[in-house]
């Protein structure tokens, strides 16, 4: 399957390059989605968009800020971020509800950059730096239509890390959340709340209140309004805005207590309230990231995880909303908007972008209906930048910690998700808490290498060792066969397919991984259900006999006539996959005797073979019969028995063959309704075997051809000994 995949993807790259010319105009109208929704706009919209942008640009504006301060750099670069992020997507997003700019997740880890390079560079060139290689990956992967890579990274590891993530952020706002000083709030979450424990003399009382008074007033306007929330939107309005309703009034706090504060020599103020300071005006000028390939292969590790992160929140988060809204997004072009986002924002003073789903879920319930939100946003954003930069002087970095902490706490996972994995499916929920404690005590990158790694062995595993069933057919539907055994929890009413006849099934392709599992479970259950019939040497020669190790209960087991291999889950088949069913087919003839015994009968069928599939089992011979250095083909068989019968001379096709065919015919149906009574209903209609082959349609079908051509042995050996 995925080698057809690869190649078909192959395929429509080359005509995609042939066909550039002519699809220029559709390429750019997918490229730029904005050419087709624009001009079916409609003026009911646009209430909806702008309140909706408006309010986005509320939130963005002091979460920027925040944001920013996570990151190590100037607040005014988590607002550089937020507007470029915003224009970008409204021309070529392929979502009305999402929106993007700086998030928690990618602040952390930029700023454990920025930490790992300080000295060197500046905050701002890591930043720079980080935001255009991580773009120019993200855009080459959407160019090159790569969006498959996400389907390796499973839901599981972006709960477990998120939220190791979003505590790890909320664990550093601590030590400014209550005024505490010299504690470093880029090491793990635990040192973090030692040291803070440590240098509680140094709090500032004044800061504790003011932190404590916006969080109360963050989780109290959200808990109001989720309380009383009667679907209005008006109330829902007042939990929206409430991060930038709570930076206001903390800042005018702020600016009235530090009114007659003292000044430095410098002509600076000395305040009371640790506050931001001086908040530069309007937008740098367009500057080209410095790039060294010394540090990128250095920094490599945060790269991929910064990569990793903005991908699998967008996309994620992209997903989650289409899916409310019942639409879809394309997946390609989103990489190709967010990589090319980036690669822009790199020049002028910005650090990587991504989806936000806090700011998202505000489009949705503001009941956004276009991208056209976030020009709005934009256009707010920078409004803020050129004209209310001097208000930013007096926000209070207490109040900044509380807007992070509150913001970033929706992104922790509530316990119940985690048991509802336990209970699901054991190795996702180790896969979750690995990548989430591996982000607690180590760093964001460690945890999605954990997360990842562990769930690709786990996947490796599950494909090296695939679930593989007996089959039995049911006593009331002998057409339907199910999985036997004792570990079943309901035991189903099964009787035993024929003697002789094996059943198998394996839920999973045949491939390298598994192959050696499933030839030893399957040789396993053949010596379990049936007695050895081959050859064995022995120091007077070769003669027939059973194995020394076999039990004298074996002498009531049936001699082994032939497997049935259920391909029905079997989606793909490579070479050591088939030449293990090779293997396999050699071991249990000659385990039945068949290989130096031609009088001994066996065969291998198949059954529902995928059609991609079946090729590779027909090129490798595995679907013809053998038959054996003296074996007669059944037509030849009903010929000589009929020539002999009337003119005891060789035939010589001059005969009508009409009689063969009735013969023929006599014989499936007296066959198939022996094996109906032996399985306790009717005959089937459509179950008669096709003439000499290995490959059918169901069990059934391979069941009655495994008796017929057993039957059409023994009369071949009668034949045999007639002429003789």
């Amino acid at each position: 399957m995925a080698d057809q995949e690869l190649r078909e993807h192959g395929r429509n790259m080359v005509r995609w390059l042939k066909a550039v010319p002519s699809n220029i105009p559709r390429y750019i109208q997918e490229r730029l989605p904005v050419i087709r929704w624009l001009p079916k706009y409609s003026r009911s919209w646009a209430i909806k968009d702008i309140v909706a942008g408006i309010t986005v640009g509320l939130i963005v504006v002091p979460q920027g800020m925040s944001y920013a301060k996570v990151a190590g750099l100037p607040v005014e670069h988590g607002l550089y971020s937020a507007y470029i992020g915003a224009i970008f997507y409204c021309f070529m997003g392929t979502s009305k509800d999402l929106t993007i700019g700086p998030t928690a997740v990618i602040s952390l880890i930029t700023g454990e950059l920025v930490a790992q390079l300080a000295g060197r560079y500046s905050a701002t060139q890591v930043a720079g730096l980080s935001c255009l290689a991580v773009g120019a990956v993200i855009m080459i992967l959407g160019v090159l239509q790569l969006g498959i890579i996400l389907d390796f990274f499973p839901s599981t590891v972006l709960v477990g890390y998120t939220t190791g993530a979003a505590v790890t952020i909320m664990v550093s706002q601590i030590p400014k959340w209550i005024g505490v000083s010299g504690v470093n709030t880029r090491e793990p979450p635990y040192l973090v709340l030692i040291n803070t424990f440590k240098a509680l003399s140094t709090i500032s009382w004044l800061d504790f209140g003011v932190g404590l008074f916006s969080m109360l007033s963050l989780v109290g306007m959200g808990v109001a309004v989720d309380r009383w929330d009667r679907g209005r939107f008006s109330i829902q309005l007042i939990k929206i805005s409430r991060f930038f309703v709570v930076t206001v009034i903390a800042t005018v706090f702020s600016f009235l207590v530090n009114i007659n504060v003292p000044h430095d020599l410098e002509g600076n103020i000395i305040p009371r309230i640790s506050i931001l300071k001086t908040v530069p005006s309007g937008l740098p000028a367009p500057q080209s990231p410095k790039l060294e390939g010394a540090i990128l292969y250095e920094i490599a590790p945060k790269l991929v995880a910064i990569t990793l992160a903005t991908i699998l929140e967008h996309i994620a988060i992209g997903k989650e909303f289409a899916r409310r809204n019942r639409y879809q997004i394309d997946s390609n072009q989103e990489l190709l908007t967010v990589g090319l986002a980036n690669v822009a924002a790199s020049f002028f003073g910005a650090y990587t972008v991504t989806g936000s789903f806090s700011r998202s879920a505000v489009n949705f319930q503001c009941g956004v209906k276009t991208p056209l939100a976030g020009l709005v946003t934009s256009a707010l954003v920078l409004l803020a930048l050129q004209m209310f930069t001097p208000l930013f002087y007096y926000v209070p970095d207490a109040a900044l910690s509380a807007v992070i902490m509150v913001a970033v706490s929706s992104l922790v996972s509530r316990l119940d998700v985690f048991f509802e994995f336990f209970n699901i499916n054991l190795w996702d929920f180790l896969s979750s808490q690995v990548a989430l404690w591996v982000t607690l005590f180590v760093s964001v990158e460690a945890g999605i290498a954990a997360g990842v790694g562990v769930s690709l062995v786990v996947l490796l595993f599950r494909v090296a060792r695939p679930q593989i069933h007996l089959l039995r057919p049911l006593r009331t539907r002998p057409d339907v066969f199910v999985t036997s055994g004792c570990d079943q929890r309901n035991i189903m009413d099964t009787v035993n397919p024929p003697p002789g006849v094996l059943i198998f099934r394996m839920e999973e392709a045949a491939t390298f991984p598994n192959m050696g599992t499933f030839k030893t479970w399957a040789q396993t259950q053949v010596y379990m259900q049936t007695r050895f019939g081959g050859l064995v040497k022995t120091n007077h020669g070769s003669r027939r006999t059973r194995p020394s190790s076999t039990s004298p209960e074996d002498k009531d087991l049936p001699l082994l006539r032939a497997v049935i291999l259920d391909c029905s889950a079997m989606n793909n088949i490579d070479t050591t996959g088939l030449q293990g069913l090779r293997d396999l087919q050699e071991t249990l003839r000659d385990y039945a005797g068949a290989r130096n015994d031609p009088d001994v009968f066996f065969e291998l069928h198949f059954v529902a073979v995928q059609n991609n599939v079946l090729p590779i089992l027909e090129r490798s011979g595995l679907t013809k019969e053998n038959l054996g250095p003296i074996r007669t083909p059944l037509r030849q068989v009903l010929a000589s028995s009929h020539v002999h019968e009337t003119e005891h001379a060789t035939y010589s096709g001059s005969e009508d063959e009409d009689d063969i065919h009735k013969e023929h015919d006599s014989l499936l149906t007296n066959h198939s309704d022996q094996m109906s009574s032996f399985l306790g209903s009717p005959r089937a209609i459509g179950t008669v075997p096709t003439l000499n082959s290995l490959v059918h349609l169901t069990i059934r079908d391979a069941i009655d051809a495994v008796h017929f051509n057993m039957e059409m042995w023994e009369r071949r050996d009668e034949q045999t000994h007639y002429y003789i």
